[in-house]
Order: structure tokens, then C-alpha cells, then sequence
């Protein structure tokens, strides 16, 4: 069976709890008219104890909901943990440790009111006690609504992740915006990432797969990173950081060497010597896209730069036109350690 870290998956349908909605609820389960048979006696503080019983079981059973989908910390990859950051979260552990100790804090609350109404002198004081209880219990949640308010956002940003199959190999392909990086994937894999003229179009990591029969490799398509220090990148170009540093088994980087280019040649090296720089370890291959657009002078011009930072081997292609991309994925097949003969599968 295929390992997969599914946390998109797991979050999906996961629906964190609103201040205003619980609000809401307790309210109108206090105001609830409660029947009991005519044999009951002391019927004011009785029904003040199923109006407590049933505003704690509300409210517990939402927190417990909740605690019972989200994934322990320890399940999380240090990919998912440092998405969680990006998403605002900075530590998990403590977010969800918070709201499991405010459940045990109701827990306590709501056998202290029991007794005290079972302890009333007359149903006033029932009453009285048991908005006390309600009071006390908004005011435990009200302590959590900026939790809730922080793990909803995280949800809506973490649902948005793809599956990744832990023990497959994972090829990223990164480089500066408008390079060809969304052209180049929704060529070779399953993955569809819209295409545009405009830089940033992609915003999140976006998974494909190249099938090679009896296996395949997943291929991730990140958004484009600017030439600039990690502290001044923006939270798109964050994703494509962590994708590289916790997803990739291989780099593709791509360079565009247009002279007309959005981002110059030396904006482009200045961030391959930044990726070697950060990813030591990673093994980079460099791949000149859009070679259609420029002649063979500029094409030696481009790597002759190239070779000024980077030492590896040098591939071109032009993901638009279909030219030499077979060659690249040879190139990634023997980097991953397939043998050649996979090449065959591939309908490039």
C-alpha cells in the first residue's frame, strides 16, 4: 500500500467551531422548554440541571469533535508543521493543548453547578446558579475564539494541500516567476496548473504524477520565488521554499533566457546560488526553457553564466513546444535511479 501524508484529505470536511455559533446554540438550549413526568419533584431545580446537562454536552461534544480530527502534532512532517506556521499557527501543539484544557476546565464547571443547583434552597437560586453556569462557560469560550479563529484560517490553507505519497520519489520543479514551470509540468504529468502571462499565477503547490508503469514520481509545481532574503519573501513564495526543503528528492530548476525576459539572467542566477546555498544536499539540475525564443549564441551566452555558480550538467528544452523534454526526463529518470527503459512508458 502507497504511504501518503494526506492532511488536505483530513482537513477537508473538518469544521472548527465559531464563538458566535456556539453562542448561539447555548442560548438556545438554555431557553429550551424542558417536559418532565408529573412524578418529579422539585421540578425548578431539576429542570435547571437537564438545561446545565445539555448546554455541556453541546459544547463538549463540539471540543471533543474537534480535538478527535485534528492530527497529533507527532503525525505532522516538519513539511505540515512549518505550513501550519505560514497558516499562523506557530505552535500546533499548544493551540490544540489550550483547547483540551479549557474542555477538562467545563468538565469542572459543569459538576460544581450540578451540585450547587442540587444544593439550591428554592428554584430561584437554581436559576440563578444555572446562568451562572452558561455565563461562565461563554466565558471559556470566548478565552478560545482567537484559537478558533486561527485554526479555522490554518484549516482553510492546509485543506488546500495535496496528498503526498511519502516513499515515491518527489521532483520539484522551481525557479523565478514566468520561467515555464506550470507549462513544463501540465506537459509531463497529471497535474493541470493554470497557465497565464502574469507572474504569480500559481499560488499554491500543485502535485502531478509522470506514470511509469509499475511506479511513478510525483512532480510538484511551485510558485515563483523572487530574488530576495527569506525574511522579505511573501507567504506564496514561502510555500515553494518548504516544498523545496522538505518535499524535493531532485531539483528542476528553470532558467528563461530570453533577453526579454521578466526577471533579468542575473536576477535568475543570483536565486539558483541561493536555492544551491540553502538545499545543500539537493541534488539540482538546470534546465534553460524557451530555448525556441533565442539563438544559439544566446543559448552559450546562458550557460556560460550558469557555469559561473552552478557545476552541474546543463539541459535545454522548450516546454511549449515539446522540444528536448524527453530528454530532461531522461536525465531525472537516471538522476532517481530508473533505469532508462521507463522512458518507453511515457507518451511525451
Amino acid at each position: 500500500m502507497v504511504k501518503k501524508e494526506c492532511l488536505g484529505d483530513i482537513l477537508r470536511n473538518l469544521k472548527v467551531p465559531e464563538f458566535q455559533e456556539l453562542r448561539k446554540r447555548i442560548l438556545r438550549k438554555f431557553r429550551e422548554p424542558v417536559t418532565l413526568p408529573k412524578s418529579v419533584k422539585k421540578r425548578g431545580m431539576v429542570k435547571c440541571i437537564v438545561r446545565v446537562d445539555k448546554i455541556y454536552n453541546v459544547v463538549n461534544s463540539e471540543l471533543e469533535r474537534l480535538i478527535n480530527a485534528l492530527p497529533r502534532e507527532s503525525e505532522l512532517s516538519h513539511y505540515y508543521v512549518e505550513m501550519l506556521k505560514l497558516a499562523n499557527i506557530e505552535n500546533y501543539g499548544d493551540v490544540v493543548g489550550k483547547i483540551r484544557g479549557m474542555q477538562a476546565v467545563l468538565r469542572k464547571l459543569w459538576r460544581e453547578y450540578r451540585l450547587r443547583i442540587k444544593a439550591s434552597v428554592d428554584a430561584v437560586e437554581a436559576r440563578k446558579m444555572a446562568r451562572e453556569f452558561v455565563g461562565r462557560t461563554m466565558s471559556v469560550l470566548r478565552r478560545l475564539r482567537h484559537d478558533f479563529e486561527r485554526l479555522n484560517n490554518a484549516v482553510k490553507e492546509l485543506s488546500k494541500l495535496p496528498c503526498i505519497e511519502v516513499d515515491t520519489p518527489k521532483v520539484v520543479v522551481a525557479g523565478m516567476p514566468q520561467v515555464g514551470k506550470s507549462t513544463f509540468v501540465r506537459l509531463i504529468s497529471t497535474a493541470k496548473p493554470e497557465i497565464s502571462p502574469f507572474p504569480f499565477t500559481t499560488k499554491e503547490i500543485i502535485l502531478g504524477h509522470i506514470d511509469l508503469g509499475i511506479s511513478r514520481i510525483q512532480i510538484i509545481d511551485t510558485p515563483g520565488i523572487l530574488d530576495r532574503p527569506l525574511n522579505k519573501l511573501n507567504p506564496i513564495e514561502r510555500r515553494a521554499i518548504l516544498a523545496l526543503k522538505y518535499l524535493a528528492n531532485l531539483v528542476i530548476f528553470l532558467i528563461d533566457p530570453y533577453e526579454g525576459a521578466y526577471y533579468s539572467l542575473g536576477q535568475q542566477l543570483n536565486l539558483l546560488k541561493s536555492v544551491i546555498h540553502m538545499f545543500k544536499g539537493k541534488e539540482v539540475i538546470v534546465v534553460i526553457n524557451k530555448i525556441d525564443l533565442v539563438s544559439d549564441e544566446r543559448l552559450h551566452e546562458v550557460e556560460n553564466k550558469i557555469m559561473e555558480v552552478y557545476r552541474g550538467t546543463i539541459l535545454r528544452m522548450s516546454a511549449l513546444k515539446k522540444m528536448f523534454v524527453k530528454e530532461v526526463l531522461r536525465e531525472v529518470i537516471k538522476r532517481l535511479g530508473f533505469a532508462e527503459n521507463y522512458l518507453k512508458s511515457l507518451s511525451i
